[in-house]
This record gives structure tokens, sequence and C-alpha cells, in this order.
């Protein structure tokens, strides 16, 4: 990638920007030398990365990078047997930990987010070090007493010298020698214990001199008996030092040792450091991953320049797709060359794994190589003018571009006499377009417009210009070309008019024909790209409300299923509650006997809670079926009994259904109804449904055959169950009332079982012990539908 294509896109403060956003000068450093890359693969890997780091922002939370630091130097250091100092030791420590806990955050992450996982498994662990500086240094960065024991040994023999001396000292300061003491203090003078003597009794104090005071009136004297014990810490102090510097030899040379590992583990923290830059400054462009192609093609959605403030208009810009080359006009000041800018810039971001600012769907591609000719790049010193700094980069561009090379051209062939400035230029854009290479430039010639309309492969574009506010709206119109409405501009700022007027007597005929023309395409393009805004929102709103309707369609039927699984488990509360009273009732029933007032009375509370049971569970059930839906995929047949959503009677079905509606006979009224506006109708079976036209003469057969009375007495409860369920298959197909079923007394359980079984049948619509004279508790009677 050209070096003046960085420099006159400015690239270089999109990457100082992305500089400020590192946590740390390791990240720093690896953002300073983020380039564009030609490899559409690798492309596409930093832009995953990126992507990959903005999640965990979004989701996770912040990425770990505090604690670390540039801890390069004081490794390599370590490496040549440079001791390293307290300080410089734990900033070691801390940067091993921190790069330990920013690899096991990732890490942990590593199935959601595969690229930054596998990056930060690289990442070394030296925990043997990181123990060993704890186990020696404090956080006053000091080398503590339990780093070694020789070094433990020396200071305490140190605190005892210096115990002896201080109380030998005090005895001094308290004894005889009171009256000849200057200040009764102890004093370090030449890191020798001294007291402080008047002057004048020198001769009075044996001991050895070492300072004197400014007016010489004090002099700080070592007594002559603490002189050996002083000497005495003067050695320990340098044992000290001695077994604290081989602490530190220890420390660092276990450093020393891993350099390599701890460099290579430093290069990951800096890319993944980087990587979250890239991350972060996307967050603050509300940048999205652009789609990467390698086939030239550029779709630009509501991009807007990342280095602009305030309130940017966005701008949409195609290339590639159906033409190769994209002419800008529109007046100066209207934001042409911010359209050029923004899609070079957008290129080399995408290429060097940055998001862009724009919307979802942006579209970019991966060249060889960017040339850009932007910009007035006369230079005194070198005798250029404009047209010969213009025509500098054009050479260049013409002998470098090739077919997979994107061209941007500012005021191409501008700067020397307008009608060879236009050939040039066509015959550049001709050049170009002939090596396969992708065009955008800008132009003031009306010759190059008409050049796009005739020229395959070239499309117009302008930047709009509102011709009431004369002043540019600064959005890109792509298939229509601009003016340069200099009359317009020259008015707003205050040119006199008679000059505008007598400038436009100037021009041709046919320069103001096209002029106006071009005005009335741009005005046309206005008025559509309006009305297809308004449409296009009208579009996004009836989505919404579709979304909206669906997700509350969506919440209704929760509610509905939830509402149902709440009867459902009332009901169920309410049988198991009369269940387990009627239970209890019938066991006191039967060890009466049958004649006593208490069996009558037992026996009159069974019927009460028999009857209970029917109006608080079998009515209000039968209720909530009335609604239920068919199963889908049910067959319908001509005289089948069906009910209606939100209808209290049942009707019968007149004619088949078609095309998802049926026409429906309720009493003697004639509806047609959608399909799915079927229930089942109150207390209807699924066999309703099922009727063939023998079915009349199996019911006769049935009716028959059928005995109103079954014998279980005896059976097991499954045995029982299975013939009983059988016996009410003939009973409804036999179109039976009543039934008496002999189950015995017994223990009871085979009376509770048939109980059960007769509570769930759709058939069922009441049962009760027998009389007396019926067979009493042996003796189930059954009401049919």
């Amino acid at each position: 990638m050209e070096q003046h294509t960085l420099k006159v896109l400015e690239f270089d403060k999109i990457i100082s920007k992305l500089k400020a956003q590192a946590a740390c000068s390791l990240g720093r450093e690896v953002a300073a030398l983020t380039f564009p890359t030609t490899d559409i693969e690798v492309a596409r890997r930093m832009q995953k990365e990126t992507s990959e780091a903005r999640a965990i922002l979004d989701y996770e939370g912040n990425i770990p990078l505090g604690g670390l630091t540039d801890i390069r130097k004081f490794v390599e250091r370590s490496s040549v047997g440079s001791l390293l100092q307290p300080e410089e030791l734990l900033s070691v420590q801390s940067t091993l930990r921190a790069s330990k806990r920013l690899g096991q955050f990732l890490v942990k992450l590593r199935d959601k987010y595969p690229l930054l996982g596998d990056l930060a498994s690289e990442i070394d662990h030296f925990d043997h070090i990181d123990s060993a500086i704890a186990g020696a240094i404090s956080s006053n960065a000091e080398v503590m007493d339990s780093a070694s024991q020789a070094l433990a040994r020396a200071r305490t023999e140190l605190r005892s010298a210096q115990s002896r001396i201080t109380e030998k000292m005090n005895s001094y300061l308290q004894g005889s020698y009171r009256t000849i003491i200057q200040d009764p203090v102890i004093t370090i003078r030449s890191d020798r214990y001294c007291i402080p003597i008047k002057a004048e009794h020198r001769g009075q104090f044996p001991g050895i001199v070492h300072d004197a005071s400014t007016s010489g009136a004090t002099l700080f004297i070592e007594p002559a008996a603490v002189v050996e014990l002083g000497n005495k810490r003067r050695q320990l102090i340098v044992k000290e030092r001695e077994e604290v510097e081989k602490v530190l030899a220890r420390l660092t040379g276990m450093i020393g040792e891993c350099v390599d590992r701890i460099m290579a583990m430093l290069n990951v923290v800096g890319m993944i450091d980087c990587i979250a830059a890239r991350a972060k400054l996307g967050i603050a462009f509300k940048g999205t991953e652009a789609f990467l192609n390698d086939n030239g093609q550029i779709e630009i959605i509501s991009g807007r320049h990342p280095l602009l403030t305030g309130e940017v208009v966005p701008i949409d810009i195609t290339l590639g797709k159906t033409f190769n080359a994209l002419l800008i006009t529109g007046p100066n000041t209207g934001g042409k060359t911010v359209s050029l800018k923004t899609l070079g810039l957008f290129c080399l971001m995408a290429a060097s794994g940055l998001q862009i600012p724009a919307s979802p769907g942006t579209e970019l591609a991966i060249y060889d190589n960017i040339y850009a000719d932007i910009g007035d790049e006369q230079s005194i010193e070198q005798s250029l003018s404009t047209f010969s700094s213009h025509l500098n980069n054009i050479v260049r561009i013409t002998r470098g571009a090739g077919s997979n090379s994107l061209v941007l051209m500012d005021e191409v062939g501008a700067g020397t006499d307008p009608a060879e400035g236009a050939a040039l230029a066509k015959a550049i854009l001709d050049f170009l377009l002939a090596k396969g290479a992708k065009i955008v430039a800008t132009t003031h010639y009306g010759e190059l417009k008409e050049f796009a309309y005739m020229r395959e492969g070239v499309e117009n574009a302008s930047v709009e210009f509102d011709p009431i506010s004369l002043r540019p709206t600064y959005r890109l119109m792509i298939g229509v070309p601009g003016s340069s409405n200099a009359f317009a501009i020259a008015a707003r700022l205050g040119l006199d008019s008679a000059i505008t007027d007598a400038a436009k007597t100037n021009l041709s005929t046919h320069t103001e024909s096209s002029d106006e023309l071009i005005r009335q395409i741009e005005e046309s393009h206005r008025v559509v790209s309006e009305q297809r805004k308004i449409a296009e929102q009208k579009s996004a709103e009836a989505e919404e409300l579709r979304n909206r309707y669906q997700k509350q369609l969506g919440g209704l039927d929760s509610a509905r299923e939830r509402a149902e699984r709440q009867a459902k488990s009332r009901a169920e509360s309410v049988v198991e509650s009369y269940s387990q009273r009627l239970d209890e009732t019938l066991e006191a029933l039967a060890a009466q006997k049958p004649d006593t007032k208490r069996a009558q009375d037992l026996k009159k509370k069974v019927e009460k809670l028999v009857e209970k049971m029917e109006e608080n569970v079998v009515k209000p059930m039968t209720k909530e079926n009335r609604d239920e839906a068919f199963p889908k995929g049910t067959a319908f047949s001509v005289g089948a009994r069906v009910g209606i959503a939100n209808v209290n009677h049942d009707g019968e079905i007149a004619e088949s259904p078609q095309g998802g509606k049926v026409v429906v006979m309720v009493g003697n009224m004639r509806v047609t109804v959608p399909v799915s506006a079927l229930r089942k109708p109150q207390g209807a079976s699924a066999r309703e449904l099922r009727s063939q036209p023998n079915e009349s003469r199996i019911s006769f057969e049935k009716a028959k055959d059928f005995k109103q009375e079954i014998h279980l007495r005896g059976m097991r409860v499954e045995a029982a169950l299975e013939v009983l369920d059988k016996y009410m298959d003939d009973a409804m197909a036999a179109g039976a009332e009543s039934m008496r079923i002999v189950h015995g007394k017994g223990t009871g359980q085979l009376r509770l079982a048939v109980w059960e079984f007769l509570k769930h049948h759709l058939g069922v619509l009441s049962y009760k012990i027998g009389e007396q004279d019926e067979g009493g508790f042996g003796v189930t009677i059954v009401q049919m539908k």
C-alpha cells in the first residue's frame, strides 16, 4: 500500500485514535504497526477478532487488561545478569499476574470466542516466579526477612548490635556527662552513632569526633566505648546487603531463565490489547464489521467519515457491480472530496481489521493497492504547479494500477485549459478502465458528465444541492450528474446580482440548457429519494407492527396455555380432595351395619359428595372443553357435529370444507366459517367425526347384544380395567344410557380403580354407588352422556 495514499487519506489519524484506546504500551506499540493487508483471509480473520472482542465488551464485561506494563527492558537485563531491583521485580510480578488473569478469562470463553481463546491459550504461566517474588519482596518494595535464612540471621544480629549501641548511648545521656552534653539526643554522623558535646568540654569526653556544627559550638563525638560496637554494626550491614543482593540475584536469574517465554507472552498480550483497542474504537465510531470480498465490489450503506465531528450526513456508495468507474460532480464544499476520502479510508480500515462507521450490510473490497490523487500538492521548492503535482501522481498511478486496484482522483484533469484537461481526463479514465481498475473521481467538467453517460462501465454521481436554501445537503446521489451551482453560491456569498446576471448571459444556450436539465434531474431524483424513504419508513413501521402482533399473539398463546395448566392443576386438586373425602366416608359406611341411622347418614353424605363433584368438577370441565380446538389435520365430513368458536350452540357440517372454509348448519341458520374456527362440540366424541355409512348397522348389532351389567368381581385391577374399557366402548356404540358395574366390596381397591377410570372417560355423565337393593357398595351405577 502506498505511503502517499495513507497520508492523503489521513490513515495516520485513525492509528492515533487506535493507540489511544490501548490499555498499555504493549498494545500501543502493536497498534502503531497496524497496516492494511492485501490478503483477504488475513483481513477477515482480523475483522472476526475485532468482532469477538467487541462482543466480549458488549456482553461479558471489560477485558481484564489492568496491571500490564512494558517489562521487556527488565526481562532483557535479567538475561545478561544485570541485577533487578525490588521495584522492578514487583513490576514483573504484576505483569505476569495480569497476563495470567487475561489468558484465563479468554480461555474460559473459548467456545463462544474461539479466535481470542486460541490466542490467549498461548499466554504462558510463570507461577514459580510469581510465588518466589511474593515470598521475598513486600508490597513496599523491600526485601523481607523471609527471603532467605541467611538474611534473616544477618538482620537479627544487626538489630541486636543496634540495640546494644542504643543502650550504651543512653547510659551516657543519663550519666555524669549530662552537664557537657549540648542536647540529650543520639545522632548519626557518617553512619556512626554520636552524642552532641559542647566544644569547650571536648577533653572531658573520650571518643572520636565525626562532625561539628556550623558555629563550631557543638562536636558530634562517638564514645570510645561504642567504637567497637559501631564497627561490628558496619560489618553486619555489609553482610545484610550481600544477602539482599543474593536474593535479588536469585529472582533475577529465575526471570532470565524464562526470557524467551516471557517475551513471547508479552507479544501475545500486546496483540490482544491491540485487538481490544480495535473493538473499543469500533464502539466509539458506532461501527460495524464489513463483509469483505476480493472482486473489487463496494456497497457502502450510510457511511460516515470517521474523522468528521458534529452531525455527519451519511452517504451510500456503490462501485464494481454494474459499473467500475464513478464520476462525482457538484458544487465546491458540497462533499465530493469527503465522499472520495470516506470510500478510500473505509477500505484501508477494513483491511486493517477495524470496524467502519456504516450500517450493517456494508461490503468492501480488499485491493492489492489503493492509489489517491487528492488535494493541491503544489511545491514552490520543487517548482511544481498544481497541474504538475497532479500529473506526477497520475503518472505513478497509471504505471502501477492493475485489475485489483482502487484509484481515487480529486478534480481529475484540473489545473490546465478546461478543454485539454477534460480530454486528458477522459483518456486517463479510459486507460485505467482498460487495465481493470476501479475508479472514483470528482470533476467540474461538463464533458465528463456526458462521457459517463456514453461510456460503458462509467456512472455519474453528484452531491445534492438544495435550490431553496442554496446550500449543499452533502448527500451523494448515484446515477445523477450534478451542476456546480456557481451562480447560486456566488449570490449566497454576497456577489452583486448584476454580476451574476451578466455571467448567466455569457453562458452558451447549450450549456444553460444542459445545466437546467441537470437541475431538473436532480430535483426529480430528490423527490423520488424522499418518496422512497417515506415508503421504506412505512414498510418498516408495518414490519414493526407485524412483529409486535406476532409477539403479542405468542404472549396470548403462552397465557392461554398457562391458564389451561393452572385450571387443570386446580381441577386435579379438587378431584383429589373430593376423592379423599369420598373414600373416607365410604370406609366409614362399610364399617356400619346397613340399617343403622349412622349408615343412612353416611350414605346421604356420599350422595352429596358425588353431587358436588359433578357440580364443581364435571360441569366446569365440560364448559372449559366447549372451545377445545380439533387437532391439526382432522378430516371433517358432512353431517359431523361441531362447535364454533364463541358460539354457544353446536351445529352440523353441511358441505365439505373448501379453501379453508366450511358451511355449518346451526339450527335453521346456515353459516360459513373458517375451518380454524371449528371447535369440538359439547359432549361430542371423536368417533362422530369418523362416522361411516355402516356405523348405524354396527351400532344396531352392538345394541342387540349389549348387556347393561358387567361383573368384575374377583379380577385383578389391571385385567378388570381392560375388560371395562372394552365394555364402555360397546356401551357407547350401542347408545346405552346407563349400566351397572359389579366390582364387589372387598378391600375397596377395585372400586376406587373403577371410579378413577370413569372419572376420565369422555362418555360418562355421572356415576354413583348402588342402592341397597342394587348391590350397595359392591356396585357402581353409571349414567352415559
